[in-house]
C-alpha cells in the first residue's frame, strides 16, 4: 500500500519506534518492516510485521476471552485515539493510522515471522522476484512456491522463524535490507547453482 504523502525517514523512524512500543505489551514480537528497514530516504507508508501472544488460558468463573491481547489493545488505543482504523482490518492484515501516518501491520505466527519479515522489507519488485520460480526468471527454486506467508516445498509447509532460515531455504545468502534490488538478487541466483555443488561436495 503506498500513501500520496511521502515524509523524511528520521520522522517515519520516530513515528514507527513510538509505534512498535505501543505494541510491545501485546506482542511476543514487534518489528518495522517496509523502506523504513530499508533506509529509504522517504516513507510513504509504515510496515510493521508481529507475533501476537496467545489468547489468555480459559480460567473458571471468568469470561470467555474474544480477542487476543492484540486486538484488544489495538481496540482501546482506537477508543483512545491514539491510532485510527482504516478500510481493513482483519485477524492477519489490519490498516492504520498513527500520528497521522498510514500504517500496515501484519499479525503472523512465530513460524512464519522469517518469510513474513523479508517479504514485507520489500522492495515490492524484489519481493515479488523472491517468490516467482527460477524457471520464469525468479529466485523460487522448482518444487517450492509461497503461499501467503508460509514457505512449502511440495505439500509440505515449511517452518521459516527467522530470515535466515528463509533464504537458507532458497539457498540463497541473507540480503541486509538496504541491498535487496532486483540487480543484486538476480545475482545471488545465478550463484545458487555453485553454491549447491560445493555444499553437496562438502
Amino acid at each position: 500500500m503506498s500513501s500520496s504523502r511521502c515524509i523524511p525517514l528520521a520522522e517515519a523512524q520516530r513515528v514507527a519506534g513510538a509505534l512498535v512500543e505501543l505494541l510491545a505489551p501485546a506482542c511476543a514480537r514487534v518489528e518495522v518492516a517496509g523502506s523504513v528497514r530499508r533506509g529509504a530516504a522517504t516513507v510513504g507508508d509504515i510496515e510493521i510485521v508481529a507475533v501476537g501472544l496467545p489468547m489468555p488460558r480459559l480460567e473458571f468463573g471468568k469470561p470467555i476471552p474474544t480477542q487476543t491481547p492484540l486486538e484488544r489493545l489495538l481496540n482501546r488505543l482506537d477508543a483512545e485515539y491514539k491510532i485510527a482504523k482504516r478500510k481493513r482490518w482483519g485477524p492477519k492484515f489490519k490498516q492504520l493510522y498513527y500520528r497521522n501516518c498510514p500504517v500496515d501491520l501484519f499479525v503472523v505466527p512465530a513460524e512464519e515471522w522469517g518469510a513474513a519479515f523479508v517479504i514485507r522489507t520489500g522492495p515490492a519488485a524484489f519481493s515479488r522476484l523472491l517468490v516467482t520460480p527460477r524457471a520464469q526468471g525468479g529466485a523460487m527454486p522448482g518444487g517450492m512456491r509461497q503461499r501467503d506467508n508460509r514457505l512449502w516445498r511440495g505439500g509440505a509447509a515449511l517452518a521459516t522463524p527467522e530470515e535466515a532460515d528463509y533464504f537458507a531455504a532458497l539457498g540463497l545468502p541473507v540480503i541486509a535490507p538496504a541491498e535487496r534490488t532486483v540487480a543484486r538478487l538476480k545475482a545471488e541466483v545465478r550463484k545458487a547453482p555453485a553454491r549447491e555443488a560445493a555444499g553437496r561436495v562438502a
